[in-house]
């Protein structure tokens, strides 16, 4: 586009050239002009994403090889959670597979604005009795492109922003999964903690019942409970780390590590932040707003709506203008035998007469009166007789009202998304308060009294070992409630489009949709 200004200069050399070789021509240097960069709609996904999710980076197909030193950086000395959502959105295949879908859709953008091309025909026939032949040029271009492309441009750029705002909401899922994971595994490596705390507090009455037994205060039966409680707690912790290595791998698969040859360890623990928003009507408003997936359908509305203006204007779909030259043919002169003509014209006039012969002048001048070329427009219109476009008009009014369909019951995804993880977040934040204050406190008191009651011999070891149960219990139960929080807080996050009210800043370009 850059070299535009000296063409100017460049067509007073083309004054000889024909009329279609210079169209031709100016038709190439265009169509060198063209190209498909996709580079800023990456960036603007990538920003887009950053801003929702947090992470310094997302992956971008052209800067893809930058990524592994990345990856390989954040395992260095342990992940933590947000460190593992950073490693899902540069290297999880599926999202990959999905950022592509950028460069196809402004690809499709590209095409929409194109002119169909023109068509050139040349023919030519020759004459039975020989001479100059029959020589016809045609040029015509589809002008019908003059009213289809806006609304081809508008179809292609709306589902390219739909594309992108796909692409966000899937990173705020992708984020919200990598959270998810990460918390299920650090909740299972608590528990294994607590196992083998348990598995050593188990071994520690064993032994407290066999010096008792020793020293024949207890019979056998108090020894073969506490060793039944050894075995029981081995069973289980052999179990939690079976399930320790299955959330590993379900992590790895969501970080694309699942072939990664390098160990790596999940080194957080679950967060301990109070939840404390109440007000569902101001935070479903704020979601509204905030969800992609509902900005997306919203503009798939739109682009039904200009599809049903496309058909229509798709009525006549083949409107070709264009212009026709054509060389007449011309049969040659034939032979002339003079003798023949001097005899002929002598006998007309009774003496020897030399027969008549064309100046210069008259030559000229019958040639000027032959029409040597002819030129003029041409125009080409398929005449919709028989198909009026009824059955795409038809189609297209449909899709419009599945489309305003689909976003209505989004809206109601919405409504039900902020509700259920709301829900969770209260109860899983109240659960957690009454397992701090109140439940974990008297279940470790009840495991002190036990202990000290069954050495001063005032209770049987059963006692002392339902209450070790107790507590076992209550602090599996207090890891659960925890990470239910922080997987609901999560969950609420991604229903609310990536970020809570608290963070948001309302930046009307924050999101940058066009």
């Amino acid at each position: 586009m850059k070299h535009f200004g000296k063409i100017d200069t460049r067509l007073s050399s083309l004054r000889g050239v024909p009329l279609t070789t210079a169209i031709v021509a100016w038709g190439l240097v265009a169509a060198g002009c063209v190209t498909v960069d996709s580079v800023p709609d990456f960036g603007r996904a990538e920003r887009m994403v950053v801003a929702r999710t947090g992470v310094d980076r997302v992956y971008k197909p052209d800067v893809s090889t930058a990524h592994e030193d990345a990856i390989e950086a954040l395992l260095a000395g342990g992940l933590t959670t947000d460190e593992a959502v950073q490693i899902a959105l540069l290297n999880n295949k599926r999202f990959q597979t999905l950022v592509q879908g950028i460069g196809v859709s402004r690809a499709d953008v590209v095409q929409a604005g194109l002119l169909t091309n023109p068509s050139i025909g040349l023919s030519t026939r020759f004459p039975e009795g020989g001479g100059r032949s029959n020589f016809t040029l045609t040029f015509a271009q589809q002008v019908a492109d003059l009213w289809l492309i806006p609304v081809r441009k508008r179809i292609a750029e709306a589902a390219l922003e739909q594309m992108i705002l796909s692409i966000v909401n899937e990173a705020n899922n992708l984020a919200t999964g990598a959270k998810r994971d990460s918390y299920q595994l650090i909740a299972w490596k608590q528990l294994e903690t607590i196992a083998v705390e348990t598995l050593e507090l188990a071994k520690k009455s064993l032994k407290l019942a066999n010096d008792r037994f020793e020293a024949g205060v207890v019979g056998k039966v108090d020894v073969n409970l506490a060793r039944a409680s050894v075995l029981g707690d081995q069973i289980r912790l052999m179990g939690i780390q079976r399930e320790v290595e299955v959330s590993r791998t379900t992590l790895a698969h969501t970080l694309g590590l699942a072939r990664w040859r390098e160990s790596w360890t999940l080194e957080d623990s679950l967060p301990k932040d109070a939840f404390e928003f109440k007000d569902d009507e101001s935070l479903l408003v704020f979601a509204m707003k905030e969800r992609l997936d509902a900005r997306a359908a919203a503009m798939k509305v739109q682009a039904a709506e200009d599809e049903i203006e496309r058909q229509y204007l798709s009525i006549f779909p083949n409107v070709t203008l264009g212009g026709e030259w054509e060389r007449p043919e011309r049969q040659s002169a034939p032979g002339r035998n003079v003798l023949a003509d001097t005899a002929r014209a002598s006998m007309a006039n009774g003496r020897l007469t030399a027969p008549s012969i064309q100046s210069r002048g008259q030559r000229k001048q019958d040639r000027r009166q032959m029409i040597d070329s002819l030129l003029g427009p041409t125009l080409n219109i398929t005449f919709p007789l028989w198909d009026q476009n009824q059955a795409q008009i038809a189609k297209a009014q449909f899709l419009a009202v599945t489309a305003r369909k689909a976003y209505a019951a989004i809206l109601d995804d919405v409504a039900r998304d902020i509700q259920q993880a709301q829900t969770m977040a209260m109860s899983a934040s109240q659960l957690v308060t009454f397992f701090e204050d109140e439940a974990l406190p008297h279940a470790r008191q009840s495991v002190e009294a036990a202990q000290r009651a069954y050495r001063a011999g005032s209770v049987d070891i059963l006692a002392l070992l339902d209450a070790q149960k107790t507590l076992v219990a209550q602090q599996e139960a207090y890891i659960g409630a925890q990470r239910d929080l922080a997987v609901a807080v999560a969950e609420l996050r991604r229903a609310t489009g990536g970020r809570l009210p608290s963070e948001s800043n309302d930046d009307a370009n924050s999101d940058e949709i066009s």
